[in-house]
């Protein structure tokens, strides 16, 4: 379960890496950001879903808080804005068939405010939010979590395997269940 306080630290310190549990604070921190620039684009791309995108851009995140390197200059919002445009607009790219992208969206992380949003969206947002990793542990296994995490974060199966001390099948099986089980769990 998701409970330590990471308030005192900036997000170049979480990604970083040395400190338990900052990848999963540093997806607490954008997921809604993330949220927002996904629903952004899916406006202007109607055959989009803004539930795709908004996983494709959680991947795009996940790309940044693995390779962030603070000696490049950059701030990790900055960074972590253009993995995350990048993953969207790729999924945009391939799901119009190679088109061209019709507008360019240069969110700052740091500014973002989603201005068709009430109140009411937001509040409902971050509630969401906070319990992804409540409801995630309601349905998954502890092994099934520890496996979905390590996927996302690109972990071959032989990786994760080592990682978790069992072998590639196993890992595979509990990847498989996971993706299972959140698929039921969406309606999908």
């Amino acid at each position: 379960m998701y409970s330590a306080d990471f308030s005192g630290y900036t997000d170049e310190q979480l990604a970083a890496g040395d400190i338990d549990g900052s990848e999963k604070e540093l997806v607490r921190r954008y997921m809604a950001p993330v949220r927002i620039k996904a629903r952004a684009m899916a406006k202007s791309y109607h055959h989009a879903d803004a539930d795709d995108l908004f996983s494709e851009g959680l991947l795009g995140l996940l790309k940044a808080i693995r390779h962030y390197d603070a000696g490049k200059g950059a701030s990790f919002a900055t960074f972590a804005d253009i993995c995350v445009s990048n993953s969207i607009k790729t999924a945009l790219s391939k799901l119009s068939r190679g088109g061209e992208m019709s507008k360019d969206y240069d969110f700052d992380f740091d500014k973002l405010i989603d201005a068709g949003a009430s109140t009411e969206d937001t509040v409902i947002d971050r509630d969401l939010d906070n319990g992804l990793y409540e409801r995630l542990s309601q349905i998954l296994t502890e092994r099934e979590l520890e496996v979905l995490w390590l996927y996302l974060k690109h972990y071959s199966y032989k990786s994760a395997a080592k990682k978790l001390g069992t072998d590639e099948k196993s890992v595979d099986n509990a990847l498989q269940r996971a993706k299972a089980k959140i698929k039921r769990y969406l309606g999908k």
